[in-house]
């Protein structure tokens, strides 16, 4: 297939290559993306049950939805693509994953350098004093408090209505002006800021791939658009690259 042929091309050619994944580099693995046909914004109201809004003033109706989304995902593991970034990772040819996605399937996947921008599910913390908490904390109480300030310990994801976290943002934008390749999988790009990153590496000179099922509105400003299954595009790049020696 040429566009592996040129991906392939691409990627080697690269001296500061990064990828940035959206709801599409997982549902692979099982997990449902949210603005498709199927998606959960079509079955929930986003702002009436993860919102800032929901925790302050729907949060039993909060809670149960979090809890459901933790179920669903206790047995999730990571698929190709995934495994495939992680591999490119470690062969010294993809610097760094930012992702949109709360499943922390990259980290489990085995990438190293991985800025998670709408935080991790699997993680949680107290909304009043910060203190950490793995995500069991989350089933522990119908509304769970913390043990030190009793304040309400919630998931540790950007709810709607609230702002990114610094660190990971910052780091992510970094990344996207260091960057002279950047590989966009499986997002929509039409939700910001986190939208800005692959736009930041294609302002700043560098080259952008899409790899996504559905056209995207940056499509006609790409170097490249693969409108394939995400797994099956990372699975034959690195076929492509290992048959190249």
């Amino acid at each position: 297939m040429e566009s592996i042929k040129k991906l392939a091309d691409m990627i080697l050619e690269s001296q500061y290559a990064i990828a940035f994944t959206g709801a599409g580099a997982s549902t692979e693995s099982g997990i449902p993306d949210f603005r498709g046909p199927n998606g959960l914004w079509k079955q929930y109201r986003a702002e009436e049950i993860a919102s800032r809004w929901a925790l302050e003033n729907n949060t039993h109706d909060f809670f149960e939805f979090y809890r459901m989304r933790l179920a669903a995902m206790e047995n999730i593991k990571p698929n190709r693509v995934h495994y495939g970034l992680a591999e490119l990772e470690n062969m010294g040819l993809l610097k760094a994953v930012i992702t949109q996605n709360i499943d922390g399937l990259h980290k489990k996947a085995g990438s190293k350098r991985v800025y998670e921008i709408h935080g991790n599910i699997r993680e949680a913390y107290c909304d009043r004093c910060g203190k950490k908490y793995p995500a069991e904390k989350l089933l522990e109480e119908d509304i769970p408090t913390c043990d030190v300030c009793g304040g309400i310990v919630r998931p540790n994801v950007v709810l709607f209505g609230e702002g990114l976290p610094q660190d990971q943002w910052i780091g992510a934008v970094r990344e996207a002006e260091a960057a002279d390749l950047v590989l966009s999988i499986g997002s929509s790009l039409t939700v910001y800021p986190a939208a800005m990153i692959p736009i930041t590496v294609k302002e700043a000179g560098g080259k952008l791939v899409i790899i996504n099922l559905e056209p995207t509105g940056y499509d006609s400003m790409a170097d490249l658009v693969i409108h394939e299954k995400a797994g099956d595009v990372i699975e034959a790049l690195l076929e492509e690259i290992k048959n190249r020696g």
